[in-house]
């Protein structure tokens, strides 16, 4: 059956939208900006002009005090002669409504419009061209109203200014948003391609498959991308460890249900029952039981589905009592047990009962796999606030090609596997002790095995 075509891609697809969006929605936000510093450069340049006039009339109240009516007339004439390009304009009334001086023709009403039109006014020198009306203050000064002007050129000539220069800014800023935003969105749609299509090849059964991750790893999809390669790794060493249990379920219990077969064939052939037969089938069928018992409490504590039953123990108690139990089997195998506590060790977090396994399961191992004579000794010691507790035995150890395989289910370093157990105590034992949070290893010390468990 043939594989369908992956769909065309479209053009934008959703980060490269998203970048375009934001980029656009940046842009308008910027646009705002520019217009609120426009009006705000009018509303400074605007109030700068108003305080302008307001200090010059404070000026000419000075001069009126110091010098009197005719200091005030010399001094606005001479204002109204230097005028530059007529950007101002004065005019002194008396109190009789009479045009005292001035460089305005004509009489400019003292509660007049705040702006007047140039086409209004009329003065002595030609108006520059760029003015296109005068902004009028009115201030009294002794019996004189003083009536001041100022041209809106300035305040054009700087708004125009500022306009080209926004304008531009803006322009710019506009093209450079898109183009960023079309780059990162580019750059975010290739490495979200990348997670897409390496999900696509692990969904057709290729496990191997892993994201590239490209530059320094450090952005968000880099990380993202990292936590799928590693997710990937643990579903295929979940899917391995699977496999090979299933083959070593179907290897171990291939021979104990061969020979049950065989006996039932037996007594089915025979004319009477011979009960020690029918003992032995029980006997295997048991095993069988136990072999499939180990794997459903194995997979229960994996599960952590007992870590309501935690409680505070004393390790040493807990220890001793499992002496106790196999202190009589070592005896009839010619072996040593030692326990070493410790007394300023702290009490351990746990489960009663899978604690006494795990270390249970660890004794009867050494017990099992070690000849007469040998000693095993459990020390009790503190590191760093954890309990550690290292099981050690003084048998031939373990070869080191198995070392780092004896927490695998059904791993047995015997070839034969014609001893009896099923290889599962040890990973019934690392279960336990991840459940419990800590941490168990295995090495070849001088002259035997110590297993260490950190809790």
């Amino acid at each position: 059956m043939l594989k369908a075509a992956n769909p065309p891609r479209p053009f934008l697809r959703t980060s490269m939208r998203l970048s375009l969006q934001f980029s656009l929605l940046y842009a308008v936000l910027s646009g705002a900006a520019f217009v609120m510093a426009y009006w705000f450069t009018d509303y400074e340049v605007r109030e700068w002009v108003v305080e302008q006039m307001e200090y010059d009339a404070q000026s000419l109240a000075q001069v009126y005090d110091e010098r009197g009516a005719q200091g005030l007339v010399d001094g606005i004439a001479l204002l109204s002669e230097v005028n530059f390009e007529t950007a101002r304009i004065y005019q002194l009334v008396d109190e009789g409504g009479q045009v005292v001086v001035g460089n305005v023709v004509g009489f400019l009403a003292e509660n007049g419009p705040w702006f007047l039109p140039v086409e209004e006014v009329e003065l002595t020198a030609p108006i520059e061209d760029e003015i296109d009306g005068y902004w009028l203050r009115s201030d009294q000064i002794g019996p004189f109203t003083l009536i001041q002007g100022t041209g809106n050129h300035i305040v054009a000539e700087v708004l125009e200014a500022l306009s080209v220069a926004l304008v531009l800014g803006y322009l710019a800023l506009l093209g450079l948003g898109l183009w960023a935003g079309a780059r990162v969105g580019r750059f975010t749609e290739h490495k979200i391609n990348a997670i897409s299509d390496t999900l696509s090849l692990v969904s057709d059964g290729n496990l191997d498959a892993r994201i590239k991750i490209e530059g320094s790893g450090k952005d968000d999809l880099a990380r993202v991308s990292a936590g799928i390669n590693a997710t990937l790794e643990q579903i295929k060493r979940l899917l391995e460890s699977q496999e090979q249990i299933s083959n070593d379920i179907a290897h171990d219990l291939r021979t104990p249900l061969q020979r049950l077969r065989q006996r039932l064939e037996k007594i089915s052939q025979d004319q009477t029952v011979d009960p020690a037969d029918v003992a032995a089938c029980l006997h295997q069928t048991e095993e069988v039981i136990a072999t499939f018992n180990a794997l459903l409490r194995i997979a229960q504590i994996e599960a952590g589905n007992r870590q309501e039953r935690f409680a505070d123990l004393d390790i040493n108690t807990l220890l001793a009592n499992v002496v106790d139990v196999y202190e009589p089997a070592a005896e009839d195998n010619g072996q040593t047990l030692i326990l070493n506590t410790c007394a300023d060790c702290p009490e351990v977090n746990g489960d009663k009962s899978l604690l006494t396994q795990l270390f249970s399961n660890l004794v009867e191992n050494t017990l099992v796999h070690c000849p007469a004579g040998t000693t095993t000794t459990l020390d009790v010691s503190q590191v760093d606030g954890d309990v550690v507790v290292s099981v050690s035995d003084t048998g031939p150890g373990i070869a080191a090609r198995d070392r780092n395989r004896v927490f695998d289910r059904f791993f047995r370093s015997e070839q034969s596997r014609s001893s009896a157990g099923n290889g599962l105590g040890l990973s019934l034992a690392k279960a336990i002790v991840e459940m419990h949070g800590g941490t168990i290893t295995v090495e070849n010390a001088t002259g035997g095995t110590t297993i260490r468990v950190r809790l």
